[in-house]
């Protein structure tokens, strides 16, 4: 065994254990993925795998591509290795989707390497990326704007985005295209060109043919070691801050929103844009940013003429200008209250244990805009468990409340009177959780 499989087999077994495994390995044909494709069937002698070929044929470059296609069975075959090819429709689904051919051809071709891998009962695809790749796609974005998650680059080992239960490993991460090129002549390990590499009216292949060997012949050679450090200190970064924004969004007690670092609420913001699905680049989470703390501090600046009277008079009634709207769109959220406490609000998927301090309520009971307000003339509250609703007015007296108190406490008014929620109470009768409650609103008052 060479220098550079004793080398790979080490790597392989620190990063991703020894045991018995099937291994999808994604194969277009080119020089690195052939030479990942004839390395990992030299190291079947040493570790207990079974190996299954997938080529993704784009359906872009005509007979050439029928070319790879055919030459990659043929070198199964040839290797004693099952091979699974299929051709996808990558104009049909750039122009459907208004995205780049590049970038719908990455996402249909990591379909069908989940795909693949699932129909195996595989949980593994293996790729060729390799340290250029990564020097290449950490330039890209970062002259595309991208933050600490975006220059922390490929992993060695991350989910695949089409599907998470199938993981993508990329052992070559550690080698240069060089190493591989030399592997290659040893070996004499033959392999397709693909003519689209050396179209320079692409990004990344301006990048790879111009921006970085220029780079590295007249500064420094050491350009894709620079750019892997980067990509450890970003990724690092990146992971701390992600735990730090999830630690915010499941406390119970929150800091407020403007004291938070600006790096933690675009995090925070990341995390609830991917979770719905929603593109998360900057300008996107820096709109919401700059939104949220402008209602933040709007709402901590209180109108003299609604500002709550002191001492409290018992004979106040609260006017309308005590009403405050609270939207609950997102997965959470907080409004400062002008008596200076703070409504905060989440979305569960399960309920919290009893004494939490939260109130919960079905979610799909409670649009998505309401309005907080105190007690006025006439309002009826039907309390978990009653078959009618009573008057506001005589819940109070029941529970010994002082007619100051009452005059004090907030209600979550959905339009036209019907009271969902009244401090000190439980949910409404009609706004309970049930066995098929899917989604729950939790809601809170802190006063301070």
């Amino acid at each position: 065994m060479d220098g550079f499989l004793q080398q790979l087999r080490r790597h392989w077994a620190e990063r991703f254990g020894s045991g018995p495994r099937h291994l999808v390995v994604a194969v277009s044909g080119g020089l690195d993925s052939m030479v990942l494709l004839h390395s990992l069937a030299r190291l079947r002698r040493k570790f207990p795998w079974q190996l299954t070929v997938a080529h993704c044929h784009h359906g872009l470059r005509g007979a050439e591509a029928d070319g790879d296609a055919n030459w990659v069975r043929a070198q199964s075959a040839a290797l004693g290795l099952p091979c699974v090819v299929e051709e996808v429709a990558v104009r049909t689904a750039a122009a459907a989707s208004r995205e780049s051919l590049e970038m719908a051809a990455r996402r249909l071709r990591h379909a069908f390497l989940a795909r693949s891998a699932l129909a195996v009962d595989s949980m593994e695809v293996v790729l060729a990326h390799h340290a250029q790749d990564q020097a290449e796609l950490i330039l890209l974005r970062l002259l595309r704007g991208a933050g600490s998650e975006g220059l922390a680059g490929m992993k060695e080992q991350s989910p695949s985005p089409a599907d998470r239960r199938v993981s993508l490993l990329r052992p070559f991460l550690g080698f240069d295209r060089g190493t591989l090129e030399a592997v290659a002549r040893k070996q004499g390990i033959g392999h397709r060109e693909d003519a689209s590499n050396r179209d320079l009216s692409i990004p990344r292949n301006r990048i790879r043919h111009q921006l970085i060997p220029d780079w590295m012949a007249h500064h420094s050679p050491a350009l894709p070691r620079v750019l892997a450090r980067i990509a450890d200190i970003a990724a690092h970064e990146s992971d701390y801050l992600r735990e730090q924004a999830q630690r915010w969004r499941d406390s119970l007690h929150q800091e407020p929103w403007v004291s938070l670092h600006v790096a933690l609420q675009r995090a925070i913001l990341r995390m609830e844009l991917i979770e719905h699905g929603r593109n998360a680049e900057f300008e996107t989470v820096e709109r919401l940013r700059r939104a949220r703390c402008g209602a933040a501090l709007e709402a901590l600046s209180i109108d003299p003429a609604v500002a709550p009277r002191a001492p409290a008079d018992p004979s106040h009634r609260a006017g309308p200008s005590e009403t405050v709207a609270v939207v609950f769109r997102g997965v959470r959220g907080q409004r400062v209250l002008p008596n200076g406490s703070l409504f905060r609000w989440k979305r569960l998927k399960r309920p919290l244990p009893f004494g939490h301090g939260w109130e919960q309520l079905d979610a799909t009971t409670v649009p998505e805009t309401a309005a907080l307000r105190h007690r006025r003339p006439g309002d009826r509250f039907q309390r978990l468990g009653q078959s009618n609703a009573a008057r506001l007015q005589n819940l109070f007296i029941n529970q010994h409340v002082t007619a100051a108190e009452r005059d004090q406490r907030w209600v979550l008014d959905l339009g036209d009177g019907n009271l969902a929620w009244v401090e000190g109470f439980s949910a409404g009768e009609r706004h309970r959780l049930t066995p098929s409650t899917a989604e729950i609103l939790a809601i809170q008052i802190h006063r301070p």
